[in-house]
């Protein structure tokens, strides 16, 4: 589960021993913090205690929120959930209630002249326009008369089904750039260049200019030229993203796309250039049978014992802090020298990756004994996905709190806590290496009867395996021109899409790495072959 992580340890709550109101005082406010909260109250607890807690929560957390409004007898919460859940919006009086209980979908659902009535009742601009244009018939000329904000709002705050069967209009070039004087255009780029079924919006967007927009837009936008065999037009589109990109992976894969339309060696040349490692520049570095040169796969060990732990919260922190305060190379080359000890080589490798400044890439193995019984290509996999999860820190905890190394969701474990012989006893005891990569193992030993392709791994471990069964099943990865490439980048769950990637590029420099054969060329090519990589597509 990629998410932004915030590396953590948790003392082991047994089933036995539940967090009490005491433990949560004792600790700062945190993400950490608000995990121990999150716990506590699922416990059979009292109103008045949910409320204590509730009260140490660091942040707006809706997650947390939820659970405490069952828990307690507070009448303003109970009011305020019951009007984000109230549907009938005409049977609101109160004018907060109605704000919170406002929403793009629910007034959807209602008839013209519902809406009418509720636009006596709204006193916020944005919201009365949006009503408004709700009103409207399907076209362009109706939608003249208001700001591109608006216009936008309606096409992207609303359901895929609504904007299929409704909002897949034809726009001329005027209208369609008009709209780009609002941020909102590249929400709608996004959406409409991932939809097959947003054609008539697909020809618009062939006509909007990319001068004015961010990179990633005029990435999406070179791709909807090319999907229409426009290639003059898609490599104009992706130079303009290659200006305007900030981030080398995007600078990378605007010069493989324009390689892969001009056959331009130059285009490969610029990828060697490159000093990130990904699945561009391993591309080019195989057709050009070049090595890489700027990785390394182990740091300097000492027998020394830690003095310090990495799944203790106060010290993580304190560590944190001093990889952030330290300015130089200098300062960074002599932090990482403290960090030397086996349990801290994640930590000397994060710190050694930030002195060479990103620039040198470490693909260390510090957990290889609680691997010895899989092959080395599940071995590659499991540290590609650790890699990109966690940076192979124990106590990683995302924002939705998925767990430890492999990010495992509570519900994962959960679910894989029924299949174990010594389940853990609560979710801290996934911050634990030995724990959490036994599930991992479980839970990839489980895709695989259905995966045989390390890239449809990471896409189904990221987003799930029903999302990328019904992607396959859309007729992607198919033998036509620049795929499966193409359907790489077409994949709408950006998350997902993007996820799938890294993990690829890291799983190549593990097989390298350990010593196995492995061509990034073959294994593109494989993913066309559905025989080869899944058993849906296989199934039909």
């Amino acid at each position: 589960m990629i998410k932004i992580f915030i590396p953590l340890f948790f003392m082991l709550v047994s089933l036995d021993a539940s967090i009490t109101l005491q433990d949560i005082e004792s600790k700062p406010p945190s993400h950490a913090k608000n995990f121990m909260i999150w716990q506590y109250l699922k416990q059979d607890i009292t109103p008045e205690e949910a409320d204590k807690a509730y009260s140490q929560v660091k942040g707006k957390n809706n997650k947390i929120f939820k659970l405490y409004a069952k828990k307690t007898n507070d009448i303003e919460v109970k009011r305020k959930i019951s009007c984000m859940k109230e549907r009938d919006l005409l049977s609101i009086k109160d004018e907060t209630c109605l704000e919170l209980a406002f929403s793009p979908y629910k007034t959807l659902a209602l008839t013209k002249k519902q809406r009418e009535k509720l636009l006596k009742k709204i006193s916020t601009k944005a919201k009365e326009e949006l009503l408004k244009i709700q009103n409207e018939p399907y076209t362009q000329q109706a939608y003249e008369k208001y700001e591109a904000h608006t216009i936008l709002s309606l096409f992207v705050s609303t359901t895929r089904r609504h904007r299929r069967e409704n909002l897949n209009i034809h726009l001329n070039e005027e209208f369609i750039n008009r709209l780009s004087s609002s941020w909102k255009i590249s929400q709608l780029v996004k959406i409409v260049v991932h939809d097959e079924k947003l054609d008539k919006l697909q020809l618009a967007l062939l006509k909007l200019n990319g001068e004015n927009l961010n990179s990633k837009t005029n990435f999406y936008l070179a791709i909807n030229h090319l999907k229409h065999l426009n290639n003059t037009e898609a490599l104009r589109y992706f130079n303009l993203s290659l200006l305007k990109a900030k981030k080398r992976i995007d600078v990378d894969k605007n010069y493989f796309w324009m390689y892969k339309i001009t056959e331009n060696q130059n285009y490969l040349n610029k990828l060697l250039g490159s000093k990130d490692i990904n699945i561009y520049t391993i591309y080019a570095h195989e057709i050009q049978n070049k090595k890489f040169d700027n990785y390394f796969s182990a740091v300097e060990v000492s027998d020394d014992n830690a003095d310090k732990n990495i799944q203790d919260p106060f010290e993580w922190n304190n560590i944190i802090e001093d990889i952030n305060s330290a300015s130089s190379q200098d300062e960074l080359y002599e932090l990482s020298k403290e960090y030397t000890q086996k349990d801290m080589i994640p930590v000397q490798t994060l710190i050694l990756e930030k002195a060479y400044k990103h620039k040198m890439h470490g693909y260390v193995m510090p957990y290889n004994k609680y691997l010895k019984n899989i092959s080395t290509d599940e071995k590659a996999l499991v540290y590609a996905i650790m890699r990109q999860e966690s940076k192979l820190i124990p106590s990683a905890l995302s924002r939705s709190y998925a767990l430890g190394l492999m990010q495992l969701m509570p519900f994962v474990a959960d679910a894989i806590s029924k299949q174990v012989e010594n389940p853990v006893k609560s979710y801290d005891e996934m911050f634990i290496p030995k724990n959490n990569i036994t599930y991992a193992l479980k839970h990839l030993e489980w895709m695989k009867k259905s995966l045989y392709h390390p890239l449809f791994m990471a896409y189904a471990y990221n987003g799930g395996m029903g999302f990328l069964k019904r992607y396959l099943q859309k007729g992607t990865f198919n033998s036509g021109k620049y795929e499966p490439f193409l359907s790489m980048e077409l994949m709408a769950n950006s998350q997902s899409r993007e996820y799938g990637k890294k993990v690829l590029a890291n799983y190549i420099m593990y097989k390298k790495i350990m010593g196995e054969d492995v061509s990034i060329v073959h294994l593109f090519d494989k993913l066309t072959h559905p025989k080869m990589t899944d058993r849906f597509r296989e199934q039909g």
